[in-house]
């Protein structure tokens, strides 16, 4: 007799009086305002000792943002100034922009490249989805095969072969 293993004990629905039970009750939910009163409550209650309430994370975000606006218009007023930054600065921001516009119509051509290919391949597989046209492909490729054999040996002949080895 084998034991039975505890970690796979066996299932409770196998039980009918248990899972007839089961169905004739409803399933619990709280109160439509549950969590209203309940996050009302926390609010209200009063802190422990020697706990600070929360920020508003707002201020905070608020804070940093005009931290980082301060830094960079004042970076950007220095860099302006100078006229060497500036030109360096036209000259990135030149460059930036004539990527940009290289890259979206390398993108453009890119794209229109793949809509040939695509609508080839589509015209390649409707024809190959026939009998005729399966056929049509598969004598194309027979005459393919034979054209380069023939290619081969008109090129590469019997007699010629040795004026291609090296010399000992």
């Amino acid at each position: 007799m084998e034991r039975e293993d505890p970690l796979d004990p066996p299932s409770p629905l196998a039980d009918e009086p248990l899972v007839s039970l089961f169905k004739r009750t409803a399933a619990p939910s709280p109160p439509a305002d549950f969590v209203r009163r309940t996050m009302h409550a926390v609010r209200r209650a009063p802190l422990p000792a020697g706990r600070k309430p929360l920020r508003s994370p707002l201020a905070s975000l608020l804070g940093w943002a005009a931290v980082i606006a301060g830094v960079s218009l004042s970076a950007l007023m220095v860099v302006l100034t100078h006229p060497i930054f500036a030109s360096s600065v036209a000259a990135l921001f030149s460059f930036g922009v004539g990527y940009g516009v290289w890259l979206m119509q390398f993108t453009s051509t890119a794209l229109a490249l793949l809509d040939v290919l695509a609508t080839t391949g589509l015209a390649v597989a409707r024809a190959a989805a026939t009998r005729e046209g399966t056929t049509g492909l598969l004598v194309m490729a027979v005459v393919c095969v034979l054209s380069l054999s023939a290619l081969h040996r008109l090129l590469i002949s019997d007699g010629e072969g040795s004026q291609w080895q090296e010399l000992s």
